[in-house]
Protein backbone atom coordinates (compact mmCIF):
# COMPACT_ATOMS: atom_id res chain seq x y z
CA UNK A 1 0.00 0.00 0.00
CA UNK A 2 0.84 3.54 -0.59
CA UNK A 3 4.20 2.60 -3.11
CA UNK A 4 5.81 -0.44 -1.20
CA UNK A 5 5.34 -3.05 1.19
CA UNK A 6 4.68 -1.90 4.98
CA UNK A 7 5.44 -3.45 8.23
CA UNK A 8 3.82 -6.41 9.06
CA UNK A 9 2.40 -4.69 11.85
CA UNK A 10 0.32 -2.20 11.58
CA UNK A 11 -1.08 0.79 13.82
CA UNK A 12 -4.43 0.68 14.59
CA UNK A 13 -6.23 4.46 14.97
CA UNK A 14 -9.52 3.55 15.78
CA UNK A 15 -9.67 4.04 19.25
CA UNK A 16 -7.74 7.76 19.23
CA UNK A 17 -10.63 10.13 19.04
CA UNK A 18 -10.63 9.01 23.35
CA UNK A 19 -7.92 11.47 23.61
CA UNK A 20 -10.59 14.47 21.87
CA UNK A 21 -12.39 17.07 24.19
CA UNK A 22 -14.47 14.84 26.27
CA UNK A 23 -12.37 11.83 25.72
CA UNK A 24 -10.73 9.52 28.68
CA UNK A 25 -7.56 9.27 27.50
CA UNK A 26 -4.25 12.37 27.97
CA UNK A 27 -2.53 12.62 24.56
CA UNK A 28 0.60 11.95 25.98
CA UNK A 29 -0.61 8.42 26.52
CA UNK A 30 -1.23 8.33 22.23
CA UNK A 31 2.31 9.89 22.26
CA UNK A 32 3.73 7.42 23.55
CA UNK A 33 2.54 4.97 22.22
CA UNK A 34 2.77 6.44 18.42
CA UNK A 35 6.40 7.49 19.00
CA UNK A 36 7.50 3.61 20.13
CA UNK A 37 6.04 2.66 17.47
CA UNK A 38 7.90 4.78 15.16
CA UNK A 39 10.97 3.89 17.31
CA UNK A 40 10.44 -0.01 16.92
CA UNK A 41 10.18 0.40 12.62
CA UNK A 42 6.45 0.58 12.42
CA UNK A 43 5.91 2.38 9.21
CA UNK A 44 1.86 2.64 8.71
CA UNK A 45 -1.24 4.40 10.51
CA UNK A 46 -4.58 2.89 9.49
CA UNK A 47 -7.19 5.38 10.00
CA UNK A 48 -10.81 6.74 9.28
CA UNK A 49 -12.97 9.44 9.02
CA UNK A 50 -15.45 7.44 11.04
CA UNK A 51 -13.13 7.05 14.01
CA UNK A 52 -14.42 9.29 16.30
CA UNK A 53 -16.23 11.34 13.51
CA UNK A 54 -12.96 13.12 12.41
CA UNK A 55 -11.01 12.59 15.77
CA UNK A 56 -8.83 10.04 14.66
CA UNK A 57 -7.58 11.27 11.66
CA UNK A 58 -7.09 15.38 13.53
CA UNK A 59 -5.12 13.50 16.04
CA UNK A 60 -3.04 11.78 13.62
CA UNK A 61 -2.55 14.57 11.51
CA UNK A 62 -1.47 16.92 14.80
CA UNK A 63 0.82 13.91 15.77
CA UNK A 64 2.88 13.25 12.93
CA UNK A 65 3.55 17.08 12.36
CA UNK A 66 4.60 17.88 15.87
CA UNK A 67 6.66 14.81 15.92
CA UNK A 68 7.71 15.19 12.02
CA UNK A 69 7.63 11.86 11.58
CA UNK A 70 7.55 10.43 7.76
CA UNK A 71 5.00 7.40 8.31
CA UNK A 72 2.32 6.09 5.92
CA UNK A 73 -1.78 7.16 6.13
CA UNK A 74 -3.92 4.84 5.52
CA UNK A 75 -7.29 6.40 5.75
CA UNK A 76 -11.35 5.80 4.08
CA UNK A 77 -13.66 6.54 2.30
CA UNK A 78 -17.76 5.32 1.81
CA UNK A 79 -18.78 6.07 5.44
CA UNK A 80 -20.77 9.58 6.39
CA UNK A 81 -22.52 10.81 9.20
CA UNK A 82 -23.59 14.21 7.75
CA UNK A 83 -25.14 13.80 4.20
CA UNK A 84 -28.19 16.21 4.09
CA UNK A 85 -29.76 13.94 1.30
CA UNK A 86 -29.83 10.74 3.52
CA UNK A 87 -28.69 8.75 0.54
CA UNK A 88 -27.39 5.32 1.38
CA UNK A 89 -28.11 1.96 4.08
CA UNK A 90 -27.74 3.18 7.38
CA UNK A 91 -24.54 0.92 9.03
CA UNK A 92 -25.41 2.48 12.40
CA UNK A 93 -26.20 5.03 14.66
CA UNK A 94 -24.75 6.70 17.42
CA UNK A 95 -24.51 10.03 19.84
CA UNK A 96 -22.96 12.74 18.93
CA UNK A 97 -20.15 14.70 21.41
CA UNK A 98 -23.68 17.44 21.20
CA UNK A 99 -26.00 14.82 22.50
CA UNK A 100 -27.55 14.74 19.41
CA UNK A 101 -28.27 11.12 16.98
CA UNK A 102 -25.67 10.73 14.32
CA UNK A 103 -26.63 8.21 11.73
CA UNK A 104 -23.79 6.52 9.46
CA UNK A 105 -24.78 5.94 6.21
CA UNK A 106 -22.70 4.13 3.02
CA UNK A 107 -22.07 7.02 0.78
CA UNK A 108 -19.85 6.24 -2.18
CA UNK A 109 -20.78 8.24 -5.05
CA UNK A 110 -18.14 9.97 -6.83
CA UNK A 111 -18.51 13.68 -5.31
CA UNK A 112 -18.44 11.94 -1.90
CA UNK A 113 -16.00 10.08 -1.87
CA UNK A 114 -14.23 12.78 -3.40
CA UNK A 115 -15.32 15.36 -1.12
CA UNK A 116 -13.93 13.00 1.56
CA UNK A 117 -10.44 12.89 0.47
CA UNK A 118 -10.35 16.32 0.39
CA UNK A 119 -11.60 16.78 4.15
CA UNK A 120 -9.05 13.88 5.03
CA UNK A 121 -6.47 15.82 3.59
CA UNK A 122 -7.20 18.44 5.91
CA UNK A 123 -7.53 16.60 8.80
CA UNK A 124 -4.19 14.84 8.55
CA UNK A 125 -2.75 17.87 7.10
CA UNK A 126 -0.74 16.33 4.11
CA UNK A 127 -0.69 16.65 0.67
CA UNK A 128 -1.31 13.00 -0.84
CA UNK A 129 -3.23 10.53 0.98
CA UNK A 130 -0.89 6.92 0.82
CA UNK A 131 -3.50 4.52 0.58
CA UNK A 132 -7.26 5.20 0.67
CA UNK A 133 -9.67 2.47 0.81
CA UNK A 134 -13.28 2.30 0.45
CA UNK A 135 -14.50 1.35 4.14
CA UNK A 136 -17.61 -0.30 3.30
CA UNK A 137 -19.14 -1.51 -0.03
CA UNK A 138 -22.40 0.75 -1.02
CA UNK A 139 -24.75 -1.26 -3.09
CA UNK A 140 -27.11 1.34 -4.35
CA UNK A 141 -24.04 2.75 -6.19
CA UNK A 142 -21.85 0.58 -9.09
CA UNK A 143 -18.22 -0.18 -8.14
CA UNK A 144 -17.14 0.99 -11.39
CA UNK A 145 -18.00 4.78 -10.83
CA UNK A 146 -16.43 4.60 -7.34
CA UNK A 147 -13.33 3.27 -8.55
CA UNK A 148 -13.77 5.98 -11.42
CA UNK A 149 -13.53 8.05 -8.75
CA UNK A 150 -10.48 7.04 -6.86
CA UNK A 151 -8.84 6.86 -10.34
CA UNK A 152 -9.30 10.50 -10.52
CA UNK A 153 -7.82 11.17 -7.08
CA UNK A 154 -5.16 9.60 -8.10
CA UNK A 155 -4.55 11.42 -11.60
CA UNK A 156 -4.45 14.33 -9.07
CA UNK A 157 -2.01 13.11 -7.10
CA UNK A 158 -4.22 13.23 -3.96
CA UNK A 159 -4.22 9.30 -3.06
CA UNK A 160 -0.97 7.15 -3.76
CA UNK A 161 -2.92 3.93 -3.94
CA UNK A 162 -6.55 2.58 -3.59
CA UNK A 163 -7.65 -0.52 -2.18
CA UNK A 164 -11.10 -1.85 -0.38
CA UNK A 165 -12.46 -2.82 2.75
CA UNK A 166 -14.97 -5.08 4.14
CA UNK A 167 -15.57 -6.49 0.28
CA UNK A 168 -17.06 -10.17 -0.55
CA UNK A 169 -15.08 -11.60 -3.55
CA UNK A 170 -17.29 -10.68 -6.35
CA UNK A 171 -17.31 -6.84 -5.26
CA UNK A 172 -13.14 -7.19 -4.51
CA UNK A 173 -13.13 -8.79 -8.46
CA UNK A 174 -14.89 -5.95 -9.65
CA UNK A 175 -13.37 -3.20 -8.28
CA UNK A 176 -10.16 -4.95 -9.47
CA UNK A 177 -10.98 -4.92 -12.85
CA UNK A 178 -12.43 -1.35 -12.83
CA UNK A 179 -9.43 0.19 -11.40
CA UNK A 180 -7.60 -1.39 -14.00
CA UNK A 181 -9.69 -0.19 -16.81
CA UNK A 182 -10.40 3.25 -15.52
CA UNK A 183 -6.61 4.05 -15.23
CA UNK A 184 -5.37 1.78 -18.32
CA UNK A 185 -4.10 -0.30 -16.09
CA UNK A 186 -1.36 2.04 -14.27
CA UNK A 187 -3.33 1.87 -11.13
CA UNK A 188 -3.68 -1.41 -9.69
CA UNK A 189 -6.65 -2.43 -6.64
CA UNK A 190 -3.78 -2.24 -4.06
CA UNK A 191 -5.11 -4.33 -0.83
CA UNK A 192 -8.43 -5.25 0.97
CA UNK A 193 -8.91 -4.86 4.59
CA UNK A 194 -11.20 -7.34 5.79
CA UNK A 195 -11.71 -9.72 9.64
CA UNK A 196 -9.03 -12.23 10.18
CA UNK A 197 -8.61 -14.33 12.90
CA UNK A 198 -8.50 -17.47 14.76
CA UNK A 199 -12.16 -17.37 15.07
CA UNK A 200 -12.80 -15.27 12.22
CA UNK A 201 -12.11 -17.18 8.70
CA UNK A 202 -14.65 -16.23 6.62
CA UNK A 203 -11.98 -14.45 4.13
CA UNK A 204 -10.36 -18.18 3.62
CA UNK A 205 -13.95 -19.45 1.68
CA UNK A 206 -13.25 -17.29 -1.43
CA UNK A 207 -11.46 -13.56 -0.70
CA UNK A 208 -8.56 -15.01 -0.32
CA UNK A 209 -8.63 -17.00 -3.68
CA UNK A 210 -9.30 -13.77 -5.63
CA UNK A 211 -6.60 -12.11 -3.38
CA UNK A 212 -3.99 -14.71 -4.71
CA UNK A 213 -5.25 -14.63 -8.39
CA UNK A 214 -4.89 -10.28 -8.31
CA UNK A 215 -1.76 -10.30 -5.97
CA UNK A 216 -3.71 -8.30 -3.89
CA UNK A 217 -2.08 -7.42 -0.61
CA UNK A 218 -4.01 -8.05 2.93
CA UNK A 219 -4.71 -5.75 6.14
CA UNK A 220 -6.60 -8.50 9.09
CA UNK A 221 -7.69 -5.81 11.53
CA UNK A 222 -8.91 -7.53 14.64
CA UNK A 223 -6.11 -10.50 14.62
CA UNK A 224 -7.30 -10.90 18.11
CA UNK A 225 -10.53 -10.89 18.05
CA UNK A 226 -11.37 -7.95 20.13
CA UNK A 227 -9.62 -9.41 22.96
CA UNK A 228 -11.45 -12.78 22.82
CA UNK A 229 -7.99 -14.50 22.13
CA UNK A 230 -6.00 -13.04 24.77
CA UNK A 231 -6.97 -15.27 27.09
CA UNK A 232 -8.27 -12.39 29.58
CA UNK A 233 -11.67 -12.68 28.10
CA UNK A 234 -13.21 -16.41 30.06
CA UNK A 235 -16.62 -16.57 30.99
CA UNK A 236 -15.96 -15.56 34.34
CA UNK A 237 -15.52 -12.01 33.11
CA UNK A 238 -18.13 -9.43 32.52
CA UNK A 239 -18.52 -7.93 29.26
CA UNK A 240 -19.80 -4.50 29.90
CA UNK A 241 -19.21 -2.73 26.41
CA UNK A 242 -20.57 -3.45 22.97
CA UNK A 243 -19.17 -6.51 22.91
CA UNK A 244 -22.32 -8.15 24.51
CA UNK A 245 -23.77 -7.77 21.58
CA UNK A 246 -21.90 -9.64 19.27
CA UNK A 247 -21.86 -13.67 19.02
CA UNK A 248 -18.75 -14.62 19.60
CA UNK A 249 -18.71 -12.88 23.60
CA UNK A 250 -21.94 -15.02 24.72
CA UNK A 251 -20.70 -16.36 27.97
CA UNK A 252 -21.24 -19.91 26.28
CA UNK A 253 -18.95 -19.46 23.16
CA UNK A 254 -16.78 -17.97 25.71
CA UNK A 255 -15.99 -21.00 27.68
CA UNK A 256 -15.66 -22.72 24.68
CA UNK A 257 -13.13 -20.43 23.13
CA UNK A 258 -11.14 -20.23 26.92
CA UNK A 259 -10.88 -24.24 26.70
CA UNK A 260 -9.16 -24.00 23.13
CA UNK A 261 -6.85 -21.33 23.91
CA UNK A 262 -5.49 -23.22 27.38
CA UNK A 263 -5.12 -26.21 24.93
CA UNK A 264 -3.88 -25.22 22.10
CA UNK A 265 -2.46 -21.38 22.76
CA UNK A 266 -1.16 -21.55 26.12
CA UNK A 267 1.29 -24.22 26.31
CA UNK A 268 3.08 -23.01 23.11
CA UNK A 269 2.93 -19.47 24.55
CA UNK A 270 4.83 -20.85 27.56
CA UNK A 271 7.98 -22.32 25.62
CA UNK A 272 9.28 -18.67 23.91
CA UNK A 273 7.81 -16.99 27.15
CA UNK A 274 5.19 -14.39 24.81
CA UNK A 275 1.41 -14.24 25.74
CA UNK A 276 -1.20 -15.95 24.55
CA UNK A 277 -2.38 -12.50 22.46
CA UNK A 278 1.65 -12.65 20.65
CA UNK A 279 0.94 -16.55 19.68
CA UNK A 280 -2.82 -15.66 18.71
CA UNK A 281 -1.43 -12.48 16.36
CA UNK A 282 1.67 -14.92 14.82
CA UNK A 283 -0.99 -17.03 13.62
CA UNK A 284 -2.49 -14.34 11.72
CA UNK A 285 0.97 -13.11 10.51
CA UNK A 286 2.18 -16.69 9.49
CA UNK A 287 -0.77 -17.20 6.94
CA UNK A 288 1.21 -16.31 3.47
CA UNK A 289 -1.67 -13.93 1.79
CA UNK A 290 -1.47 -11.39 4.75
CA UNK A 291 0.42 -8.39 4.29
CA UNK A 292 0.13 -6.96 7.75
CA UNK A 293 -2.09 -7.14 11.19
CA UNK A 294 -3.89 -3.98 12.10
CA UNK A 295 -3.44 -4.04 16.30
CA UNK A 296 -4.51 -1.51 18.53
CA UNK A 297 -2.81 -0.72 21.69
CA UNK A 298 -3.74 1.41 25.01
CA UNK A 299 -0.12 1.52 26.06
CA UNK A 300 3.52 0.65 25.16
CA UNK A 301 3.66 -2.42 26.76
CA UNK A 302 0.64 -4.04 24.40
CA UNK A 303 2.46 -2.57 21.58
CA UNK A 304 5.19 -4.63 22.59
CA UNK A 305 3.65 -7.55 23.52
CA UNK A 306 2.16 -7.60 19.81
CA UNK A 307 5.38 -7.15 18.36
CA UNK A 308 7.07 -10.20 20.43
CA UNK A 309 4.56 -11.98 17.85
CA UNK A 310 7.26 -11.29 14.79
CA UNK A 311 9.74 -13.12 16.76
CA UNK A 312 7.53 -16.27 16.45
CA UNK A 313 7.44 -16.23 12.49
CA UNK A 314 10.57 -14.17 11.77
CA UNK A 315 13.27 -17.74 11.35
CA UNK A 316 14.94 -16.81 14.86
CA UNK A 317 15.49 -18.83 17.49
CA UNK A 318 11.95 -18.04 18.93
CA UNK A 319 9.96 -19.02 15.73
CA UNK A 320 7.57 -22.02 15.55
CA UNK A 321 7.64 -24.73 13.47
CA UNK A 322 4.55 -23.37 10.57
CA UNK A 323 3.19 -27.16 10.48
CA UNK A 324 2.40 -26.29 14.64
CA UNK A 325 0.57 -23.11 13.77
CA UNK A 326 -1.06 -24.54 11.48
CA UNK A 327 -1.97 -27.01 13.66
CA UNK A 328 -3.41 -24.39 15.56
CA UNK A 329 -5.58 -22.78 12.89
CA UNK A 330 -7.01 -26.38 12.28
CA UNK A 331 -7.86 -26.82 15.80
CA UNK A 332 -9.82 -23.33 15.93
CA UNK A 333 -11.64 -24.27 12.87
CA UNK A 334 -13.64 -26.97 14.29
CA UNK A 335 -14.75 -25.19 17.51
CA UNK A 336 -18.56 -25.20 17.57
CA UNK A 337 -19.84 -21.69 18.01
CA UNK A 338 -23.35 -20.28 18.54
CA UNK A 339 -23.38 -17.71 15.68
CA UNK A 340 -25.93 -15.52 17.60
CA UNK A 341 -25.51 -13.42 20.59
CA UNK A 342 -27.00 -13.58 23.92
CA UNK A 343 -30.00 -11.27 23.65
CA UNK A 344 -30.50 -11.30 27.57
CA UNK A 345 -26.09 -10.39 28.20
CA UNK A 346 -26.86 -7.89 25.81
CA UNK A 347 -29.45 -6.25 27.32
CA UNK A 348 -27.72 -6.82 30.74
CA UNK A 349 -24.52 -4.73 29.44
CA UNK A 350 -26.97 -2.21 27.53
CA UNK A 351 -28.69 -1.49 31.03
CA UNK A 352 -25.25 -1.21 32.65
CA UNK A 353 -23.46 1.76 30.06
CA UNK A 354 -27.30 3.50 30.91
CA UNK A 355 -26.83 3.98 34.47
CA UNK A 356 -23.38 4.50 34.20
Amino acid sequence: PGGGRIAPVLRGAMSCERLAPGGSRAPAEYDAVCDFAASRGLDAIDTAPLYGFGDSERIVGDWLRRRGVRMRVLTKVGLVWDAPDGHGDVLFQAQGRDGRPLVVRKDSRPRSVLAEIDRSLERLGVERLDLVQVHHRDRSVPIDETMGALCDAWRARKVAAVGVSNYDASDLEQASRAGERHSGGALRLSCTQGLYNLLSRDAERDVLSVVRARGLGVLAFSPRAQGLLSGAMGPGREVQDWRAQMPFFSIANRRVIAAAIDRELAPLARRPGVAVSALALAWVLARGEVTAAIVGARDTRQLAGSLDALSLVAGGARALDPRVLDRVGDAFSRLALSSSPSRIEALRARVRRLLR
